[in-house]
């Protein structure tokens, strides 16, 4: 098979395709391997969003005359999505069209989206939410995380020490990092020894309120010292289509608070493995927050479970598998 892969580079903290050292890479070299050949486009993040339309038009339009491809996926649903249904109808090829969220799910971006996805011959979706959501002839293939190396187990915290709640993610309105903060602010007056600390870049990184105790650590190609040296995960988004960084902190082993988004519910189960609150509940973040705090058998807990949770997802092979199965259904 030959797989014409449209996808955008401006993933979350660096993790680029362009870049031949990053673990997406690396899963793209496997999944090439196992399917025969992906071709990857992507566009150049410096240019204006007109120029890069024309110029991934040109580019696959190359490809495609080169070579017969068996498919297109795009992980976008906006401009991306509707290039790639173009190039699909315009050169006979199925579309398998990627949803991994809906950051952005508004406006021209919305009736994008719906248009393409109604279209699409195939819709890979990374969480049961985002299939009820979107369709039931989508199939679900969560997000596979790699972790380097093998974590250290969790320990439950240094008892007497300094508290440290991280967050790892873009600064962007929908992850709702201003929630974590003005809850620290309040968790701060109660427990001078926390910490938040967050890891990260984006817009919104003037707009967020600061505190004497929360540390921006910007953007970090490395995380295994921040998750090492942390004691609790905060994750608040508004939305999400999975939540990768969630299941980076299991595999950690921390105790985690999220919002009831992406992979709550169905990897993160509240009481179980994790703290889940209602959306932009400030006093439930601040409750959850106090209880972690407080019960060193509760972080102990939570955070095994959490690890047991990701030790339990399918090998790399049996993800890359799936994925080649979904993919080989179009012949």
């Amino acid at each position: 098979m030959v797989i014409l892969c449209m996808r955008v580079l401006n993933l979350s903290l660096d993790r680029e395709v362009s870049d031949p050292t990053s673990l997406v890479a690396k899963r793209l070299a496997e999944l090439s391997v196992a399917v025969g050949e992906i071709v990857v486009l992507a566009p150049n993040g410096k240019e204006s969003k007109v120029y890069q339309f024309f110029d991934l038009w040109w580019r696959a339009k190359e490809v495609l005359q080169e070579r017969r491809c068996d498919l297109i996926t795009v992980q976008d649903t906006a401009y991306l999505a509707l290039l790639a249904y173009m190039l699909a109808k315009k050169f006979r090829v199925p579309l398998e069209v990627q949803v991994h969220g809906f950051e952005r799910f508004r406006g021209v971006r919305k009736m994008i989206a719906w248009f393409v996805i109604k279209r699409a011959d195939k819709i890979r979706v990374v969480s049961d939410r985002l299939r009820r959501e979107i369709s039931a002839r989508a199939y679900v293939l969560p997000v596979y995380t790699q972790i380097p190396s093998q974590p250290p187990p969790y320990k439950g915290g240094e008892e007497g020490g300094d508290f440290v709640f991280l967050t790892v993610g873009r600064l962007v309105p929908v992850k709702n990092i201003g929630l974590q903060i003005r809850a620290f602010a309040r968790i701060a007056k109660e427990f001078p020894n926390a910490r938040l600390v967050i890891v990260g870049d984006g817009p919104e990184r003037d707009n967020l309120p600061t505190h004497g105790c929360v540390i921006f650590e910007g953007a970090q190609k490395d995380l295994r010292r921040f998750y090492k040296d942390a004691d609790a995960f905060l994750f608040t988004s508004n939305s999400e289509g999975w939540g990768v960084v969630v299941t980076e902190a299991a595999a950690y082993g921390l105790p985690i608070i999220m919002t009831d988004v992406g992979c709550a519910g169905e990897f993160i189960k509240n009481g179980e493995n994790g703290l889940v609150i209602p959306v932009g509940d400030e006093d439930a973040l601040v409750a959850a927050m106090k209880r972690i705090i407080k019960d060193g058998e509760l972080r102990v807990h939570l955070g095994n479970a959490a690890r047991r949770a990701f030790l339990s997802f399918p090998t790399a092979q049996v993800a890359i598998q799936k994925q080649v199965e979904a993919w080989a259904s179009f012949k």
